[in-house]
């Protein structure tokens, strides 16, 4: 039996009590501009974020009861936990607790540096816009001074996080028996590579969700709110390119139906690949 399901949905979890630790979105701000003076006026703490103080000890008491859970399973249910980067799995056995700790959170990180990268191409997607929504004025909160990078350089940092966290690891995992030794220095660093050329597979899910969303609300008004807003015109942006091609019938625009294909295709063609172009290292 697979457990996938249960990684997701505890990683996504623990993904929103990090940001609710972290206070994002505390503060959202009309996306319309002000017309007094007084409307300007904001508290004195206004640029503090109001953090939820109890969310980080419940994101470590659920990476702990993941890992308990994982644990506590049958051997014929649950003998080998996968952890996946992308380009390389590698197979915990679920008898000991150590590694169904060590399994817990480098699932946890790994989603988080995924998300913050996703982050970062959205926030990129407006970064010339004088007046930002709320959503988009959060990004660039969580992003700090990252979001004022040029276009597309705000994501490295967090691609070299990716490789970072399995050049921090592997070395563990190959004293334990995991995965195979390294040739050299020279491999270590082709492989973090690969992974963070992988990590970029994961915009698979932002981007087509954000096409669907676009073709959703174009045909299903949900009302006046700001969510509805920005899910309408981001995936607007990231299908905007295909609007010289003749993809309309009617009132149906079916461009975002297409920009969904095609970001889930390539990002499947990367995860594809990687592993492959993994297991031929080194050169």
């Amino acid at each position: 039996m697979h457990w996938h399901w249960l990684d997701w949905t505890t990683d996504l979890a623990g993904l929103l009590l990090w940001l609710s630790w972290r206070g994002f979105g505390a503060h959202p701000v009309s996306a319309k501009p002000a017309l007094t003076l007084a409307s300007n006026l904001h508290p004195a703490d206004g640029g503090t974020p109001r953090r939820s103080p109890m969310a980080l000890p419940g994101l470590l008491m659920l990476l702990v009861a993941r890992a308990a859970l994982h644990h506590g399973f049958p051997p014929h249910f649950a003998e080998a936990v996968p952890w996946s980067l992308g380009a390389v799995t590698v197979v915990f056995r679920s008898d000991l607790w150590s590694r169904m700790l060590a399994h817990s959170v480098l699932s946890w990180v790994g989603l988080l540096i995924q998300a913050y990268l996703a982050f970062a191409f959205l926030a990129a997607l407006r970064r010339r816009d004088a007046e930002t929504d709320p959503i988009t004025r959060s990004l660039r909160g969580e992003l700090g001074s990252l979001a004022r990078w040029p276009w597309g350089l705000s994501m490295v940092p967090f691609l070299v996080a990716l490789g970072g966290l399995w050049l921090a690891v592997s070395p563990v995992l190959v004293s334990a028996g995991l995965v195979p030794a390294r040739a050299s220095g020279a491999h270590a660093l082709q492989q973090a590579g690969v992974v963070a050329i992988a990590g970029l597979a994961c915009l698979k899910w932002p981007l087509g969700l954000l096409c669907l969303m676009r073709f959703f609300l174009d045909h299903v008004y949900l009302g006046p709110m700001p969510l509805w807003d920005y899910l309408h015109s981001t995936g607007g942006r990231l299908c905007g390119w295909l609007a010289p091609l003749p993809l309309r019938w009617g009132r149906i625009d079916l461009a975002p139906l297409v920009a969904a294909g095609l970001f889930w295709g390539i990002g499947h063609l990367v995860e594809g690949a990687a592993p492959r172009l993994f297991l031929r290292l080194p050169w």
